[in-house]
């Protein structure tokens, strides 16, 4: 068997593995909630976003911001595949405020919000994150958490 043929089969290998970890990972989600009334419900994904936001143009680096209620993993990326996160200026998971660039801590949020982002995201092109208390810890708010980040994505 030649070098090649090794090759293709090994890589074919690690696209069974990776999809079949995908597709674990989405047959182990939730996805039924609960409303108002404690009704379970079929829509869980109606009252949750993520927004991405581009900030200033930096010369060789550039802001990205992002606002999420999503339980369910999103993906936060740089444009091009070579770049890469090289700062986070801001995360909070609880009741941030504010617009892109201009974050502000709410009352009530999860302390490892800043660490969880910078070991998620730095040095790397893109992150996942899921915006729940398994994630970043305890928010202790009164109301649905929010997460908002703001990274410097260094251009290639």
């Amino acid at each position: 068997m030649d070098t090649s043929h090794s090759r293709r089969r090994g890589y074919i290998f690690l696209l069974v593995l990776s999809y079949s970890s995908v597709l674990g990972l989405a047959s182990n989600m939730n996805i039924s909630s609960n409303d108002a009334r404690g009704n379970k419900t079929d829509s869980f994904f109606e009252d949750q976003y993520a927004y991405t936001h581009y900030g200033t143009d930096m010369g060789k680096e550039y802001i990205i911001c992002a606002e999420s209620t999503m339980e369910s993993p999103w993906v936060l990326g740089c444009n091009k595949s070579k770049e890469v996160f090289t700062k986070i200026n801001f995360a909070d998971y609880g009741d941030p405020s504010g617009k892109c660039e201009h974050y502000r801590h709410g009352n009530c949020g999860a302390e490892a919000a800043l660490k969880v982002a910078k070991k998620n995201c730095v040095g790397k092109n893109i992150c996942v994150f899921m915006t729940s208390d398994e994630m970043f810890g305890a928010s202790h708010c009164n109301k649905e958490a929010k997460f908002f980040i703001q990274l410097t994505c260094k251009k290639a």
